[in-house]
């Protein structure tokens, strides 16, 4: 058994120094649907290295990607100074880039408005993170921007590029080249007597049952990814991408676990980081909320802040999905945006002809579908069974379960879905195991 490595594990910085985020119309448009806080980044991470610098006992950060908010050349200048100064402290920094990293047609909230900026090629990103992770990888792959790293003596991380090309092919996949060479180093890493772990930017295992519908929530041949892995020894990734909080396992065909801890972005609700200790059997692994930051929280707590930020993007594009339609379908639109504002969890349960806990009645239905979404990217969502909002759904859902027998064939395009399940699992952590704070054992 190797020696145990400290480590902490930073995703989805979407980096965009305070220069380029100004506060014009442009950028107040563009913040009514976005999650995550751009004016507010530079501070979060500053105020995160900060906390992390004072840790000297874990001496490794790592980052899985979206290290920029979309590719602009200055974005990843800043960053770099960042990492430059917390390796000066005696970190050691690992990364690997991602789509929002290179960009031909970067822009920024500049001059009171939004204009083009200079960008970044993929091919600039090498040079540019060179010296965090890339100068002293013991292999690398031809093609990629996948390598492997000796992180601690016994303990060999391996870094899988998922980006594809830059003109969007492979998008979201491992490609059988990088495969093929993967599973080279994984046999190269038993026979040196180490073990090992993967990051990749994209979810391997879907983070929530209903990324199963999004095509871009998970990598695209995720089955073969994971059986390349897990049927030859390694059966751990740490991922980002999807700005969420959740720890999920799957078997293989030949029955070998395989283990995906996703982490939500740096910068946007719920804000956290990883602290993680492995040492090849077991991964002990506990999230960090961001601390405070210098920042006008306008009497919030961190969690207020971020969630509220969530909250009004999710308001904001329903909104402007049941706005703007022409005609009889405009009528009908409209009318629906009157019921989603409108609409109590008590007037849902009327048109549904079911019963629901009396302290739920007056709830809008729009909050609740907002703090479903807002928990779900928090890990453990609290809505199991026994709750009042489990009971609630469930009646409502086998009321109309009819509906979703009929909906069912039509989603499970690939896979077999059930979309009863979907919703329970989405609502309440029914795995037995917590998405921000476990161990795990590896089989």
């Amino acid at each position: 058994m190797a020696q145990p490595v400290k480590f902490y594990l930073v995703t989805d910085t979407h980096f965009r120094p305070n220069s380029m985020c100004e506060n014009n119309e442009a950028y107040r448009e563009y913040m009514q649907y976005e999650q995550m806080c751009l004016a507010e980044n530079e501070a979060i991470l500053k105020a995160t290295f900060t906390e992390i610098a004072k840790d000297k006992e874990t001496n490794i950060v790592i980052i899985p990607g979206d290290l920029s908010k979309d590719g602009e050349k200055q974005s990843h200048i800043e960053l770099l100074k960042y990492l430059d100064a917390l390796r000066q402290t005696g970190k050691k920094i690992y990364v690997i880039t991602a789509r929002h990293d290179f960009n031909s047609n970067a822009t920024a909230f500049i001059n009171g408005g939004r204009y083009p900026v200079e960008g970044t090629t993929k091919e600039e990103l090498y040079d540019l993170y060179y010296e965090y992770g890339y100068s002293d990888a013991v292999a690398k792959h031809e093609g990629s921007m996948s390598y492997v790293a000796q992180i601690a003596p016994g303990i060999r991380m391996l870094a899988l590029d998922s980006d594809g090309e830059p003109d969007g092919k492979d998008k979201g996949s491992v490609n059988g080249d990088i495969l093929r060479w993967a599973q080279q180093q994984i046999t190269d890493a038993k026979n040196s007597g180490n073990s090992m772990f993967a990051i990749c930017h994209y979810p391997i295992v879907p983070s929530s049952p209903f990324f199963e519908l999004v095509r871009d929530a998970r990598l695209e041949n995720r089955d073969e990814v994971i059986s390349a892995l897990a049927d030859n020894g390694v059966n751990l990734a740490f991922t980002g991408h999807m700005h969420i909080q959740s720890a999920n396992v799957v078997k293989t065909e030949k029955g070998n676990e395989f283990w995906d801890i996703c982490t939500s972005a740096l910068v946007g609700s719920p804000a956290t980081y990883r602290k993680v200790e492995f040492d090849g059997s077991t991964a002990d692994i506990r999230t960090i909320k961001v601390p405070a930051f210098d920042w006008d929280m306008e009497g919030l707590t961190n969690d207020e802040y971020f969630d509220r930020q969530f909250e009004y993007r999710i308001k904001n594009r329903l909104k402007r999905t049941l706005s703007g339609k022409k005609g009889f379908k405009g009528i009908i639109f409209a009318l629906l945006k009157h019921i989603v504002n409108t609409l109590t969890l008590g007037g849902v349960a009327r048109l549904a002809f079911v019963r629901i806990d009396k302290s739920l009645k007056k709830v809008k239905f729009l909050d609740f579908a907002c703090a479903i979404a807002i928990n779900m990217f928090k890990g453990d969502a609290p809505f199991v069974e026994g709750t009042p909002e489990y009971e609630a759904v469930a009646k409502v859902v086998k009321r109309f379960s009819f509906i979703i027998k009929k909906v069912e064939p039509k989603l499970s395009k690939t896979k077999q879905l059930d979309l009863k399940q979907m919703i329970f699992d989405s609502i309440g952590n029914n795995k037995g195991f917590s998405d921000n704070n476990l161990t795990i054992t590896l089989k």
